[in-house]
Formats: C-alpha cells, sequence, structure tokens
C-alpha cells in the first residue's frame, strides 16, 4: 500500500513537471516569435499591423484550380494612369518610382533583375543595387565605412521622370476554397525611356513583388481622378481595384512569346481586344466572381453606359442640326421661288401699263 502511495505521488510530480517545462518552451516560442516580429517591424521600417494585414492580403495559391497570367504595358501619358507619374499630391515623398527607389536604397525592398520572358525572384537573380546605379549611370556617393556604409542619391539624381511606364504581372485564377474568380496583382516592373538616335528606347528596369511593395502604398491617401479632387483612395487600392488602363502585351503560353510574336503587329489590337472580351465575360457572366470583380465589372458597365448615352445625346444633336439644315434649304429655296414670282408678276404688269398708253 505504502509503495502504490510513493508510486503516484512520483508520476504526479513527473507530470507536473513535464507540464511546467511545455507550458516554459511554449512562453519561449511565443517571445521567440514577438522577437522575429519586432526586428522585421525595424527592419521594414513597417508597423505590426501593417505586415499583418499584408500577409492577409496576400492571396494563397495553393487553392487556385484555374489561372490566367496577363502582361499589361501602363503608359503613365495616358489620364487613367495619370496617379503614378505625377508626385503633387503624395505629400513630399515623390511619385511611385521615386518611393521604390528609395526603399532599394535603404535595403527595405528587395528586386530581381529583368529577364526577358521570365521572372525568377530568387537570391541569385536579386538586383544588386550599386550595380543597377553605375549601369544607368545614376550619380551616387558613398558615406561611411565598411559595414556602416550607405548610398547617397540626390532626389534631383533619381530618374523618376524618365520612368515613363510599367509593366504589371496579372494573375486570374479560380479559388477553390472561397469558390469563387478573382484578380491579384503579382508583380511590377518599372520602364525607363533614355533618348535615342531613333528615338526613346523603353528599358525595363527590374521585377518588384506586388505583396513586398503592397505595406507601403496602402496608407498614403492619393488624388487618382479628375472628377474627384479629394485624396481618399491609396495607390493599393488604384491596383487592386484596377484603375488603371494597360495595353495586353503577352499572356503565359507554353511557347512563351508575347502577342506580337504570336498574331504580328497588323493583327495585335483585334487579338487584344478578343481577350479583353473572355476576361470581362469571366467578371460580369460568372456567377462566382469575387466582390471586388463584380465591383469593378460595375464601374465599366457605368462607363459604358455613360458612353453610351453621351453617343445617344451627340447622334441626337446631329439629327437636330441636319433637320435645321433641311429647313434652312427648304425656305432658302421657297423664298427664292416666291422672290421669282414676284418679279413676273412685276414685269407682267409693266407690260400691260405699256400697252395701255
Amino acid at each position: 500500500m505504502f509503495d502504490k502511495l510513493q508510486l503516484k505521488k512520483a508520476l504526479f510530480i513527473i507530470g507536473f513537471l513535464g507540464s511546467l517545462s511545455l507550458s516554459a518552451q511554449n512562453v519561449s516560442v511565443r517571445r521567440g516569435a514577438k522577437r522575429k516580429l519586432a526586428k522585421e517591424e525595424t527592419k521594414l521600417n513597417l508597423s505590426r499591423r501593417a505586415i499583418n494585414q499584408g500577409l492577409i492580403l496576400k492571396p494563397n495559391a495553393e487553392h487556385r484550380r484555374w489561372e490566367k497570367v496577363i502582361y499589361r504595358f501602363l503608359d503613365l501619358n495616358q489620364a487613367k494612369n495619370a496617379a503614378l507619374y505625377y508626385s503633387e499630391n503624395r505629400g513630399g515623398k515623390g511619385n511611385l518610382f521615386t518611393q521604390i527607389f528609395k526603399l532599394l536604397n535603404n535595403s527595405e525592398l528587395k528586386a530581381y533583375e529583368y529577364l526577358d520572358g521570365v521572372e525568377l525572384y530568387d537570391e541569385e537573380h536579386k538586383l544588386d543595387f550599386k550595380a543597377f546605379l553605375e549601369r544607368f549611370q545614376i550619380p551616387y556617393k558613398l558615406v561611411g565605412r565598411g559595414a556602416n556604409q550607405s548610398i547617397e542619391i540626390a532626389d534631383s539624381d533619381i530618374p523618376s521622370f524618365e520612368v515613363r511606364a510599367y509593366y504589371l504581372k496579372e494573375v486570374w485564377y479560380f479559388d477553390q476554397a472561397k469558390s469563387e474568380f478573382d484578380v491579384s496583382i503579382e508583380a511590377i516592373c518599372p520602364v525607363m525611356f533614355a533618348s535615342a538616335e531613333d528615338g526613346n528606347l523603353p528599358f525595363p528596369l527590374f521585377w518588384l513583388p506586388y505583396d513586398k511593395l503592397r505595406p507601403y502604398i496602402n496608407t498614403d491617401l492619393v488624388m487618382l481622378d479628375d472628377r474627384n479632387n479629394l485624396a481618399e483612395a491609396s495607390l493599393d487600392d488604384f491596383f487592386t481595384m484596377r484603375m488603371y488602363k494597360g495595353d495586353i502585351v503577352k499572356v503565359k503560353n507554353l511557347l512563351n512569346k508575347s502577342l506580337i510574336q504570336q498574331v504580328g503587329v497588323d493583327s495585335i489590337q483585334s487579338k487584344r481586344d478578343s481577350i479583353e472580351q473572355e476576361l470581362k465575360t469571366i467578371e460580369t457572366k460568372s456567377f462566382a466572381c469575387s466582390p471586388m470583380m463584380k465591383l469593378k465589372a460595375g464601374e465599366d458597365n457605368d462607363e459604358e453606359t455613360l458612353s453610351e448615352e453621351t453617343n445617344k445625346k451627340e447622334n441626337s444633336r446631329d439629327k437636330r442640326i441636319k433637320k435645321a439644315k433641311k429647313s434652312k434649304k427648304k425656305k432658302s429655296s421657297r423664298s427664292r421661288k416666291s422672290k421669282k414670282k414676284s418679279k413676273k408678276s412685276k414685269r407682267s404688269s409693266s407690260k400691260s401699263v405699256r400697252g395701255r398708253f
């Protein structure tokens, strides 16, 4: 009996000590995770909320059962894309490329070399920022020594206004977990235009994963539209709601060819139109599209109805003008006829008067 009591006590003590060690391990793991997150905050100069929000908003590729990869060319000279180029409403931060350039210089973002036909986001193809500056002859100055050495670049030397276009990688996909279609922005590539004998030549600079850029552009409110001058949306809203206008230059295919390589210059616009119609059908006709896609489709429909109404108004105005012109012609012809008749009557009256004398 005594031995059984001692055995029970011993087992109880062992179990109690084991639970204490497990709880201590859990506490240490949680503390380690907090330290890691705090280091990431200080490294990226972002709040914990911004980091968590970026992780939540990042789409999960594991649940995709269908996808189509679209590459677009965004011309910043177009009015719909002006929010990416002009910086007057960004509180002194400069335009989008200026912000990206400074984040790369401060090692807060990683960019990857532009390769023709493929994007590789690994350490081997990570952009060497110093080599990038030398390649494009951007003036810089080295400050400090050793591990504390940094690169200093004047704001006037940042080629922000030479970057007049972006390549954008979209992924249209079906999410099986949510049972809906959606669109995500996967990467962005600034395109710089340099003057040459044949004109301005485009130079794609580097690829930047959009989910890494997103926390830095989803807080500052900017003006996105001429119709509303209030700064009430962010550049993240601009990309997420697809408020930009971009021509399709490539759809991912087995031969890894661009549209112009597939169909030629003469047929490229008709090919673009057919692809846009296919994507629009997915947006409008599919019962399983996401709320953001429905909102975008509604905006497009509103624009179409507005353009239709304006066309109707213009047509009715043209019709009214034509009718007015026709009535004027009829009136002028009637007045001419009446004048001729009056002249004839005058002549006949004068002849009769002469005959009397």
